[in-house]
Parts: C-alpha cells; sequence; structure tokens
C-alpha cells in the first residue's frame, strides 16, 4: 500500500486519497479506509461551499490543516478525559492525513527565521510579538505551527 505524498500548491489531493482508499480497501484496513473518506468527503464539501468542482492548492491544504487541527483538540480532549484508546486512534489518524501534507517547518527553522526577523529588524519586548510572527509565518510560507512560531518568538523576545 502506498502512502500518501505530501501535496504542492497546485495540486488536488482528493485523487491521491481516493487512490489509497482503494488500495486500503483491498489491503483490509479499515482504519485508514475511514479517516480517508472523511478526508474526502471534507474537500469535497469545501469545493462546494466555494462553489468550484475540485479544491485545490492553498485551499486543499487548508482543509487538511483544519481536518488535523479537529483530530488534535479531539486527542487533548480525550487526553484530559483518560480516554487513551479514543486519544490514541484520533492520533493514528492524524499520522494519515499529514502524510498529504507538505512538511511542516520545525522548531530550529522557526527559530532561525524568528531570529532573523529580530535582528533585521531591531524589535524587542512584548509589543513586537504580533509584527514578528506575522513575518515568521509569512517567510515560512505557512508551513510553521501557529502555536510553535508563538512559542518560539515569545521565548526570543523574553531572551529565554
Amino acid at each position: 500500500m502506498t502512502t500518501g505524498a505530501p501535496a504542492a500548491a497546485g495540486d488536488d489531493p482528493l485523487p491521491k486519497i481516493q487512490a489509497d482508499t482503494s488500495l486500503a480497501m483491498k489491503a483490509g484496513d479499515k482504519a485508514r479506509v475511514s479517516v480517508l473518506r472523511m478526508v474526502a468527503s471534507d474537500l469535497k464539501k469545501a469545493a462546494i461551499d466555494q462553489g468550484v468542482d475540485v479544491v485545490r492548492g492553498e485551499a486543499a491544504l487548508a482543509v487538511l490543516r483544519r481536518c488535523v487541527k479537529s483530530r488534535q483538540d479531539s486527542v487533548d480532549q480525550f487526553a484530559k478525559a483518560g480516554r487513551t484508546e479514543s486519544a490514541d486512534k484520533e492520533r493514528a489518524e492524524i499520522v494519515v492525513i499529514e502524510s498529504y501534507l507538505p512538511r511542516g517547518a520545525s522548531e530550529a527553522d522557526v527559530r532561525a527565521a524568528a531570529k532573523a526577523i529580530v535582528a533585521e529588524k531591531g524589535l524587542s519586548g512584548p509589543a513586537a510579538m504580533g509584527p514578528v510572527i506575522k513575518e515568521t509565518m509569512a517567510r515560512l510560507g505557512g508551513t510553521a505551527d501557529g502555536k510553535l512560531v508563538s512559542r518560539v518568538v515569545g521565548e526570543l523576545l523574553r531572551g529565554a
């Protein structure tokens, strides 16, 4: 069975997801089939909502990111409630969905970009938090997790 390939900005991930669903069905991987069907459904719904035939590029990646974020929120809630089996199921779904997303920026990438911005613009203090976060996200092309960027920028501006 193949795994998803990271999507490029102009790609339509739906055909790849549908092909992988077929492979997962043949392999008897019910959990993967379920996740891929839900993601395909979310992509089709987004296309209908946007009034287009197919969601492509950044819009498709945004749908996939929302799927991951939704499941991450569920993991947090399940973990707080002590429902480890449900949290583990959601984590497994996240892994499947993330295989269709481009690789995200690492903490080292985020730290390097944020340091460069702070140095270039001579920014410091809590008031600089917003502008540094915004510029860091822009430089990394939306591949960085917002929470990670916020944490790293906060640490840099506090001198941690």
